[in-house]
């Protein structure tokens, strides 16, 4: 379900949330790392089923506009152009999604709203005008549109993120990470059928995760000389506390997965410092790890397996 960069996002959520619980026992950690990839998979769910809910709105609209005593043109003359778009009535229609989100209680309300405003926004946009006259319609377009109606409709809407905090902490600052996995699910309609993402993470994704989390709480110490060694131009006291996170992590990574190139742990942790930390953090980041990546090597304690695997 989630790409290794996203998996390590849980990690590093997990373990800054570790270091404010004091207390806590890595045991309990890792079982909450593991809940919050659980509970990901709802919001997930969620997500897709306000999708679904949006477009089936957009159905009803267009039946209470036909049943109108008083009909305008467009009354009389509907263009079913999106409510025939073939991915999403497939959404519609997905029964694995309904028993899903039966056992996870996301039983959408027939009375809210939410739906109704996320529709009446979309419908007035030019995407969507644009879409009804296209002279070439195609699954192609049918899938972008609905990929435009998620993104810039539902994952933007402030009552949609409203919601989505306050249903779960697990929740929380989630929409970003999911939003490229549920495109992915949109992309991946072919011959009217939606492949959901499992609900579980494979066992290596599992042991990746626990095996980062763990290694990183348990050589946080060593790790933290290594960095304040190379920080003696720096008032460590100042070194924001996620700079310092994301550089323990990518030393666990580099130190002891020896089958993961130095230059995918490097860029990866530099990656989520433009993301998570100032705009400062990735020169700091690099320099530092750089420094230390040249030390463990001439001192033999970074080992990695398989050609190519050193570098």
């Amino acid at each position: 379900m989630f790409s290794r960069r996203q998996l390590r996002i849980r990690v590093m959520q997990a373990l800054y949330a570790f270091g404010s619980q004091g207390g806590v026992r890595p045991r309990e950690g890792v079982k909450e790392l593991l809940r919050s990839i659980d509970k990901a998979f709802e919001l997930y769910c969620f997500l897709l089923l306000l999708l679904k809910e949006t477009y089936l709105y957009a159905v009803i609209d267009q039946d209470l506009r036909m049943a109108r005593m008083v009909q305008s043109e467009e009354d009389k003359n509907p263009n079913d152009r999106f409510i025939e778009n073939k991915a999403l009535t497939a959404l519609a229609e997905h029964k694995r999604l309904d028993s899903l989100s039966n056992k996870l209680g996301l039983i959408w309300n027939p009375e809210d709203e939410l739906p109704k405003k996320i529709f009446s926004e979309f419908k007035e946009s030019e995407q969507y005008q644009a879409y009804l006259v296209s002279e070439t319609p195609s699954i192609y377009e049918d899938i972008e549109i609905a990929i435009t109606l998620f993104r810039s409709f539902v994952v933007s809407n402030e009552l949609v993120l409203q919601i989505v905090d306050e249903r779960s902490v697990y929740w929380e600052s989630g929409v970003e990470s999911m939003t490229p996995i549920v495109v992915g699910t949109i992309k991946s309609f072919k011959n009217s059928n939606w492949k959901l993402q499992p609900r579980k993470i494979d066992k290596e994704d599992e042991e990746f995760i626990k095996m980062l989390f763990e290694t990183t709480l348990e050589n946080e110490e060593e790790y933290a000389r290594y960095i304040g060694d190379k920080s003696q131009n720096w008032d460590t006291d100042r070194i924001a506390a996620m700079d310092i996170l994301l550089m323990k992590m990518a030393l666990a990574e580099i130190l002891n997965f020896s089958e993961i190139p130095i230059k995918v742990s490097m860029n990866e942790y530099i990656e989520l410092s433009k993301q998570f930390s100032a705009p400062q953090s990735k020169s700091f980041i690099n320099g530092i790890l750089d420094k230390l990546v040249t030390e463990l090597s001439k001192e033999k304690k970074i080992v990695k397996t398989g050609k190519g695997l050193k570098e």
